[in-house]
């Protein structure tokens, strides 16, 4: 029986991913139905190519475990680079196609955002402080190459409407490149770690209550906002230096990820919830990185088996804090 749940759990998450991947061609197919003329229809369909993109691009990408070691990391490193650089070409190239047509700039406009939040998810992959200066300086530098290769590609083509508007893309784009490079990276500074939880479907105030006799690292958990998330959410903590987990749905799938950022709205209400660090039975302290990831595998074992329980197993081959 047990086997034939966990097969049942695998055929869910793979018919959820093969939905995701649909999501993310149907957003691009899209755009190749825009019309030539901007007008509501046209938005309409702009709209949607985004709003799937958002649901296709996060909840794909987040329901894969972060890689390893390496070699894996750098795999996803370079996946997520060369789709943005793709993205962006693609967008700028259509400009000059068609003449710096308004359809052409919007399209590109949603391109060159995209190409940004895959630059922005390769740079949050680095691990070590060494990968944070490195990605830094390939930001800046990739943000002046931009803005210097923009003006000398309009100055190449003597100043063309369609030369000029590439030129101003590729200016708005570099400023962006130039600020993921000073640390101004969301998916570093709000979610250090997001790990995904496929198949849990029950509301955030009854997983509240089935977890509100199981003591954590963090204590036990409460219902609250956090600033990112316009659903409530199960939280666990702060903690003494403000740490805090919290799980959430979007778009129907539930993540867990932490922060040390003040995320709450009410200050005071979070106060009223801190906790200091427990050690599990084993004197465990696990390290603030690999919370998010114990925390979701807890509850997916709830979401297999219906069992509450808290296990910092995982983590002890030289994963402790």
């Amino acid at each position: 029986m047990h086997r034939k749940d966990k097969r049942e759990k695998k055929n869910e998450v793979l018919t959820e991913r093969i939905f995701d991947i649909v999501c993310l061609m149907a957003s691009y197919g899209i755009l190749f139905l825009l019309p030539h003329r901007i007008g509501v229809f046209f938005y309409l369909l702009f709209g949607l190519s985004a709003f799937l993109f958002c649901i296709g691009f996060f909840r794909l990408g987040f329901s894969f475990d972060a890689p390893s070691g390496a070699a894996g990391e750098m795999m996803v490193l370079l996946i997520y680079t060369v789709s943005g650089v793709l993205l962006n070409a693609a967008g700028l190239y259509g400009i000059m196609q068609d003449q710096g047509s308004g359809r052409s700039i919007m399209i590109a406009m949603l391109l060159v955002i995209e190409a940004l939040v895959l630059f922005a998810m390769a740079g949050s992959g680095c691990r070590t402080l060494e990968r944070h200066r490195l990605s830094a300086i390939a930001f800046r530098a990739a943000a002046v190459f931009l803005s210097l290769f923009g003006i000398a590609f309009a100055v190449w083509k003597q100043i063309s409407v369609p030369s000029v508007m590439v030129a101003t893309m590729l200016l708005i784009e570099s400023i962006c490149l130039w600020k993921l490079g000073d640390g101004s990276n969301p998916f570093n500074t709000l979610t250090p770690e997001i790990q995904t939880v496929p198949g849990l479907r029950i509301p955030i105030p009854q997983l509240q209550e089935a977890f509100a006799g199981v003591e954590t690292q963090l204590g036990y958990p409460w219902v609250g906002k956090v600033e990112t998330i316009r659903q409530d959410a199960i939280i666990y903590g702060p903690s003494e230096d403000g740490f805090f987990i919290y799980g959430y749905y979007l778009f129907g799938r539930f993540y867990v990820a932490g922060s040390t950022n003040p995320l709450f709205p009410g200050a005071e209400e979070a106060q009223g919830h801190a906790a200091a660090e427990v050690p599990d039975s084993s004197g465990v302290l696990l390290a603030k990185e690999n919370l998010p990831k114990v925390y979701a595998q807890m509850f997916t074992r709830y979401a297999e088996s219906g069992n509450a329980q808290w296990d910092t197993g995982y983590a002890r081959n030289g994963k402790e804090q």
